[in-house]
């Protein structure tokens, strides 16, 4: 009797447990499935890209890519297996326990402890006694809230399961429409819009403004990543003022026209969402966080546009709309200084050049703008402070294009200088073998193309979730051998933690500390011996690696069967996580090699644009001596027609020549009125 209670004590937490163990592989799955489809999430600048992206995972059939399997399935065979074994859970399940266990569930999201947040979620809607409340207000949340939570964690997939189960519901339902806004957002974030599209058919006719602009959106970005720039423009004009897609679907419009070579109608509709008073009637109600971004956009596009029509007035006043808090601002200051240049109103182009200098941060022309400074000033003949900001650009940037020549070979500090780039840190922090003012210059001026982020983002999703994959398959082994015995077992696996010495987990921790020494005495500029030394030791740990990386983690035991009852499905998922473990570490590696090269490809064009630059500045110094030359002979020729130059004239003033004690009177004439008294009247 006292084994029979022990044993009903336990049924929470086994029961938990396996419900964060199946979800755990079910969001491994996902990731791993992201990890197979990264071409499809990179649809801009391809013709940038380096070589090595179409060596990117392949994606995976359409078939794969619809599917939305949730795990009810598996998770109602553990329910069965556990109530055939009197495991589960006996506490009831109400409207009000619903509550508080959503209630739990946002303290823990809050706490930012995703993975237990889904697997409270999951044990929650997959449980038997769900079903009397699925319809329910408290139902509808909580499926929403797990397919939010399995999106926000990667699984795109399951998280469509539960996503679509609320698409029918009547369009006054808050939820309903929340799902709709859930699964665009996914579908943007992968940009792998069919299957969302054909999970957005269940969704009743009759529905809002809102959730019409975000179908008919979805629809105008499938066909403009499609190729089919008509069919999107036909979509975007569907998106009402309403959406929160509108900014976005009358920029995009305005692009395809200005594309079909229709610069005034793309005009007119990049005026609509860069128009100040426009903008204040609609943001406050219907816009995102993301409306102010397209509108700078759409601000620099009228600039844009208008400067390729040689309207540089039109393009100055475009520019000067955008904000001084906007991230655009050193983009369009650099371009309107460039505009009047080109006008030759050398005077505002010099205004604007000063405000672009006093913002004083670091931005991505910051090279461009030093040199058509320098240009400026040959421009106004000014030859001497030409002379002067061109060599100080060669100081400048023949250290930093030398640096990243340098970067191109070490791919591990590359890395890291990148991912402070787009993390907006401070890129000296970051030990990279430089000096901090050309890593913070390389950090600032390099131009990395869309696919890299898309590409870490994956990669960090992935890693994430094989690290979990692998806590979640130690709790397998732990359950299996939990059920083979009477009593208690001691967990053999701690999910992140060190393990046995020789251990990979422990192998990393020890490679991370010899890169971070590494990193130590290159800084301090250590004899080069120890330094060797230090790199045969790396090198070394990371050989070991590479067998226990790519072997992955056992397949745990199986001296049980597999089959319904509680033993065979634990092996069961144990083997699907263990297929899952190495189709993820191939889709990893795969990635590594993307990013790595993407990384290369955006220091290489960094490089090429600062060479092409140093030129322009090593020929700008020569115009700067012709320049002076032909200012001395144009003197020449003045002196021998007899016109005297301006600093001649200066020279023959008689009070550049006077002392301190000395006063000058200009000349007033021969006589003098106030030299004689009693002259008057005399002729």
């Amino acid at each position: 009797m006292r084994h029979r209670e022990r044993r009903r004590g336990a049924r929470p937490v086994l029961a938990s447990s396996i419900a964060a163990v199946s979800v755990a592989i079910a969001v491994a799955a996902g990731a791993e499935d992201v990890g197979n489809k990264p071409g499809k999430s990179v649809p801009a600048a391809a013709s940038a890209r380096p070589a090595a992206m179409a060596n990117a995972p392949a994606a995976a059939p359409e078939a794969s890519a619809g599917t939305t399997d949730t795990g009810s399935a598996a998770m109602a065979a553990y329910n069965k297996a556990l109530a055939e074994r009197r495991l589960e859970a006996s506490s009831a399940l109400t409207p009000t326990t619903i509550r508080e266990r959503l209630l739990e569930a946002q303290e823990l999201l809050g706490a930012g402890r995703r993975d237990e947040v889904i697997a409270h979620l999951v044990r929650l809607v997959e449980s038997p006694r769900f079903a009397d409340y699925a319809e329910s207000d408290e139902g509808h949340a909580a499926t929403y809230a797990l397919g939010d939570a399995l999106a926000s964690a990667g699984a795109h997939d399951p998280a469509r399961g539960y996503l679509k189960r609320l698409l029918p519901l009547s369009p006054s339902d808050t939820y309903a429409r929340r799902a709709v806004r859930r699964l665009a957002e996914i579908a943007i974030d992968t940009e792998n819009i069919a299957p969302i599209l054909e999970d957005l058919r269940a969704v009743p006719a009759a529905q809002p403004p809102e959730t019409r602009g975000e179908i008919a959106y979805l629809n105008g970005r499938a066909r403009q990543l499609g190729g089919d720039p008509d069919g999107a423009f036909k979509f975007f004009a569907e998106v009402s003022v309403e959406s929160r897609f509108w900014a976005q679907s009358v920029y995009l419009s305005g692009v395809i026209e200005v594309e079909r070579g229709r610069l005034k109608e793309g005009e007119n509709l990049f005026c609509k969402v860069a128009d100040p008073g426009r903008s204040d009637k609609t943001a406050p109600f219907f816009a995102d966080e993301k409306f102010f971004a397209v509108r700078d956009l759409a601000r620099l596009a009228l600039g844009r546009v208008a400067h390729e029509q040689f309207r540089f007035d039109d393009a100055r006043y475009y520019y000067y709309l955008v904000p001084q808090d906007s991230e655009r601002l050193a983009e369009a200051l650099y371009e309107s200084a460039t505009g009047r240049y080109e006008k030759k109103d050398y005077e505002s182009a010099r205004e604007l050049l000063d405000e672009l200098k006093a913002l004083g941060v670091h931005h991505r022309y910051e090279d461009e703008a030093w040199i058509l400074s320098a240009y400026l000033d040959l421009a106004r003949c000014r030859f001497e402070d030409a002379d002067a900001e061109l060599k100080g650009f060669i100081v400048r940037y023949e250290p930093v294009r030398d640096a990243a020549r340098r970067l191109a070979g070490d791919e591990r500090v590359l890395m890291r200088l990148l991912d402070a780039s787009r993390g907006r840190t401070d890129a000296a922090a970051e030990p990279s073998g430089v000096t901090p003012d050309a890593a913070r210059a390389i950090a600032a001026l390099v131009r990395i193309d869309a696919g890299y982020g898309v590409v870490s983002k994956r990669l960090a999703q992935l890693e994430q979730e094989m690290s979990g994959l692998r806590g979640s398959m130690g709790q397998l082994d732990d359950l299996t051998r939990t059920l083979a015995t009477s009593g208690g077992v001691r967990p053999s696996s701690e999910g992140l933690g060190e393990g046995p010495p020789n251990s990979p987990a422990r192998a990393r921790a020890e490679a991370d500390g010899i890169k971070r020494q590494l990193d130590a005495l290159e800084r301090a500029r250590a004899p080069a011996a120890d330094i060797a030394a230090m790199r045969a030791s790396l090198k070394q740990i990371e050989a070991s690696l590479g067998p226990a990386r790519d072997a992955g983690p056992g397949a745990g035991s199986s001296a049980l069967p597999k089959g319904a009852d509680l033993p065979g499905l634990l092996q069961t998922d144990r083997a699907s996580a263990t297929e899952f473990y190495a189709a993820a570490d191939a889709a990893r590696a795969k990635l590594l090699e993307v990013r790595t090269a993407l990384a290369k490809d955006a220091v290489h064009r960094l490089d090429q644009r600062l060479s092409r630059l140093l030129r322009r500045a090593r020929l700008g110094r020569i115009e700067s001596v012709l320049g002076r030359k032909r200012a001395l002979e144009v003197e020449v020729e003045a002196l021998a027609a007899g016109v005297l130059p301006q600093a001649a004239l200066d020279s023959l003033e008689a009070p550049r020549y006077l002392k301190d004690s000395e006063e000058y009177w200009p000349f007033e004439g021969d006589d003098w009125p106030d030299e004689y008294v009693g002259g008057e009247g005399l002729n």
